[in-house]
């Protein structure tokens, strides 16, 4: 759905868990085999995370940098930190 290529999401999703900003856990061991499928791990934001993004977000978008020369949007870092 985020049309990003391979190898770019988890990364990011990792670094912005390393930072606090969000949180990763899994899924019930039970919903993923009722599916007939492996267990899912989902992220979601923190406190800190809630807190902090909307401000990068508009540091970012203020700036111009939410595109990249193909055109697609990328994420991007307030003041290269999180």
């Amino acid at each position: 759905m985020t049309k990003l290529p391979n190898g770019t999401l988890f990364p990011l999703l990792e670094r912005l868990r390393q930072a606090g900003w969000v949180e990763r856990y899994w899924e019930a061991d039970d919903i993923g085999e009722a599916e007939g499928r492996p267990r899912r791990r989902f992220y979601r934001l923190t406190n800190k995370g809630a807190e902090r993004a909307p401000y990068a977000l508009a540091a970012v978008t203020a700036n111009g940098s939410t595109a990249s020369s193909s055109g697609t949007s990328r994420p991007g870092l307030a003041g290269g930190a999180l």
